[in-house]
């Protein structure tokens, strides 16, 4: 079996639950091969575990004429017929629309490479530009192909989704809030079947922690990226209002972005509590996750309707079996719910949020009784060896 996925970009630190996935489907013998719509990143941290998708990873390059020219030779209505349907469905989004239109030769190139590799199936991670690279190599006599549907892929817009999600052979969602977008918000989807498979992480791999959580110190952990749809900054101001009240604690950010200076400044009056640890690797990571009293996810609904699908840094928290805080948009509330898995504020609230970090400083017991049982959540929904199996059976149905 040989599976061709294409991604945005590679590597990313932040998409663990891609690579998990990935190394699970090599793992199970499936041969992968990578292609990565973005240029390599040279500056990104390839986590250890993933670092057998290294030598799979291909880049056809952004200028491959020949590609072009054969697509156009071979099946010329439907190549050309999907680039102007591309272009007029972008219209009013002239930035997605050059980008596209730049992606047009890399896409056919790939759908060319895949298939002289003997790939019997493509799959687009996210519904935007993999998908449509995705779409356009299938257009063009290419594969069939399944696209997995996230988060700011579906929010951000709709414009050609009809196209890219109407002809895929099968749409994973990684939500029941997804799913629900996809089916009422996306013209033709709403009677079409959607796999709604979570994101997941290799639980039984994962010794739970099953100590209470330090109040001496109480330590606050951020996983993420620093941008606006994080909401980092009503973290910042919660532990601003809480003072002196969580007694001896200490906050960890883990994670780069746009937001990273503006966040040090407006951090800066709390002092050396509040440690920005940048990128790092997932092994500190995952030692960051065992010695937390706390997680803490602080997301909102960012600039053009951005916004989570269900954090993956709060799956993998429980899965340690620490104390997880998070806000109830999107699919978030299918992995925490709140009083019962972990702890739900509203977004953009810093006095919920402040309130809610006293309750877990204030009574470790329970907050561990919660954390088992969202360890327990997790092991039953967002498994990766089951969920992995349930999207192989999505590339190759008996």
């Amino acid at each position: 079996m040989k599976l061709a996925v294409i991604v945005t970009e590679f590597p990313k630190s932040t998409e663990t639950f891609i690579y998990r996935d990935l190394v699970t489907f090599l793992e199970a013998g499936v041969d992968v091969r990578l292609y990565h719509v973005a240029p390599y990143r040279h500056g990104q941290t390839l986590h250890g575990f993933a670092a057998p998708l290294k030598e799979r990873a291909v880049d056809p390059g952004f200028w491959t004429p020949g590609a072009l020219l054969r697509a156009a030779l071979r099946s010329p209505a439907p190549v050309l017929g999907g680039i102007a349907r591309m272009l007029w469905a972008y219209r009013r989004h002239p930035k997605i629309a050059a980008k596209s239109l730049a992606l047009v030769p890399k896409a056919l190139a790939i759908a060319e490479d895949a298939r002289a590799w003997g790939a019997t199936h493509v799959h687009a991670e996210f519904a935007g530009h993999p998908a449509t690279a995705a779409w356009l190599g299938h257009r063009a006599g290419g594969l069939p192909y399944s696209v997995s549907c996230r988060a700011h892929d579906l929010f951000r817009t709709q414009a050609l989704l009809p196209e890219k999600l109407g002809e895929a052979a099968a749409v994973r969602t990684v939500s029941d809030f997804g799913a629900a977008f996809v089916r009422g918000r996306v013209a033709g989807m709403a009677l079409r079947d959607i796999h709604v498979i979570h994101s997941s992480v290799d639980v039984g791999r994962i010794a739970p922690v099953d100590d209470l959580p330090s109040t001496t110190p109480f330590h606050i952990l951020y996983v993420g990226a620093l941008e606006p749809k994080k909401g980092v900054g009503h973290l910042l101001e919660a532990l601003r209002i809480a003072g002196g009240r969580l007694g001896d604690w200490r906050c960890t950010l883990i994670g780069h972005g746009p937001d990273a200076d503006a966040l040090r400044a407006h951090a800066a009056p709390l002092g050396d509590r509040v440690h920005f640890a940048g990128m790092q690797p997932f092994e500190t990571v995952a030692e960051a996750y065992r010695t937390a009293s706390v997680c803490v996810a602080p997301s909102v609904i960012g600039p053009n309707g951005r916004q989570e699908g269900i954090p993956n840094v709060m799956i993998e928290a429980l899965a340690y079996q620490r104390p997880a805080i998070t806000t109830n948009i999107s699919g978030i509330p299918e992995l925490i719910r709140d009083g019962d898995t972990g702890l739900l504020v509203p977004p953009g609230d810093p006095q919920a949020l402040a309130d809610a970090l006293l309750r877990v400083r204030n009574d470790p017991e329970g907050a561990l009784a919660m954390a088992r049982r969202g360890r327990a959540h997790v092991a039953k929904e967002f498994d990766l060896a089951a969920n992995a199996r349930r999207q192989m059976a999505l590339f190759f149905p008996a």
